[in-house]
């Protein structure tokens, strides 16, 4: 079946490049303090370094994390200790203060999914005990509360460029003292920026959409033979800078109408799957900007593999804690990261596309869905089993060449 490709991550337009540069860039880049490094990870990195943190201090981080953020600041060498979250996916208050020690020095707080936490309820807590408060706005680039943005709260703020625009990479840090300007070599950005392309093409014309649905879990299956799989926690130069190209474009593509496009698609999407949103993302707030479309089902991982079939690549959210967590602890964390995966919800996606999405999360969740699925397998699985086969042969060749 020809379909397009939708994917969570924004495209990049091949008319970029004849756009004319926004004259007022979103909070934090208008900022003078403001650092852009490769990723966030990068930032968080460099911020615990200026706020003074070191191998005495105590970071309280929620349970319910990507990995690469803990890993940066473990590289940076302070102390993780886990908190536990409500309901809600807030902050668990009477954990918290069970949790508090004279050398603890931070609380760090995540904005998921571009949905605000309490930030101005959360730096009065850590003043009235004198901590830092660290606001995780990856996937809240444009998030506001109140008419004033994520970010802005705490002592220290970052976000993830890329998730909300096209560019090939950067994570923006603010920080009540400023790190310096990132030293390493700049790279231009060029695969990356080719591949955002390919991206917006597989999203509008089906041909190449179904090529790159195809061709994408065996390159997926190939990657995992040779990586590590704590690879997407690794923390890498911590010193580079922003690759040209994102800083060339980004001026470019940034709009002051994306949040609300984004908040649009969001609400057409919760008409169509409320019965499917997870209890914390089932109203949207204002002045929020979501990154996706969370939705709860039993089996993510097999609803992942049916949407597919329909042009849709959802992400498991948050599948793989980092190492450091005591899972069997936290089993509210555990839960969110093996029942929720996430949608495509950008402000690029068009009324058309936006059905596309809705229609096959409800095929691919349906039960009738659910027992077909069952007629094919035995014959995909054979056809996928073989394509393994010869690719591990090839792999065995070449690895037998280099010895």
């Amino acid at each position: 079946m020809w379909a397009r490709r939708l994917a969570i991550w924004p495209t990049l337009p091949i008319n970029v490049y004849f756009r004319n540069e926004s004259t007022c860039l979103p909070y934090p880049l208008n900022d003078d303090g403001c650092r852009v490094f490769s990723r966030a990870r990068h930032a968080i990195w460099n911020a615990c370094h200026t706020l003074g943190l070191g191998a005495k201090d105590i970071v309280l981080v929620p349970a319910y994390h990507h990995g690469s953020e803990v890993e940066a600041m473990l590289q940076a060498g302070v102390n993780i200790r886990y908190y536990k979250m409500t309901e809600l996916l807030e902050p668990d208050l009477q954990n918290l203060e069970s949790l508090l020690t004279p050398d603890v020095r931070v609380l760090y707080i995540i904005h998921y999914l571009g949905f605000p936490q309490d930030a101005g309820r959360w730096r009065q807590w850590c003043d009235d005990r004198g901590l830092l408060l660290f606001e995780d706005a990856a996937q809240a680039f444009l998030t506001e509360i109140d008419h004033k943005p994520v970010g802005s709260f705490g002592h220290a703020g970052v976000f993830c460029l890329y998730k909300t625009y096209g560019v090939p990479d950067g994570g923006a840090v603010i920080s009540m003292a400023p790190p310096p300007l990132p030293g390493s070599a700049i790279k231009q950005g060029g695969w990356r920026v080719f591949k955002r392309h390919f991206n917006w093409l597989a999203e509008r014309w089906a041909a190449i959409g179904s090529m790159h649905l195809s061709c994408k879990p065996m390159l997926k299956w190939f990657k995992k033979k040779k990586c590590d799989p704590h690879r997407e926690f690794a923390l890498g130069d911590p010193f580079s800078p922003p690759s040209a190209m994102t800083m060339r474009l980004l001026p470019k593509v940034v709009d002051s109408t994306t949040a609300a496009r984004r908040r649009k698609n969001y609400y057409f999407l919760l008409h169509k799957l409320g019965h499917l949103v997870p209890r914390p993302f089932a109203a949207l707030p204002a002045g929020a900007c979501p990154f996706a479309f969370p939705v709860e089902v039993n089996d993510a991982p097999s609803v992942l593999k049916k949407l597919r079939r329909y042009g849709v690549e959802g992400i498991l959210f948050w599948r793989n804690a980092h190492p450091s967590l005591p899972v069997q602890e936290f089993p509210r964390s555990m839960a969110f990261r093996n029942r929720v995966f996430a949608i495509p919800v950008h402000q690029d996606l068009t009324p058309s596309e936006l059905n596309q999405i809705a229609d096959a999360v409800l095929n691919a969740t349906s039960s009738a869905e659910m027992q077909q699925s069952v007629t094919g397998t035995n014959s995909r699985e054979s056809l996928k089993q073989l394509i393994k086969s010869i690719f591990l042969v090839i792999w065995d060749c070449n690895l037998c060449q280099q010895l």
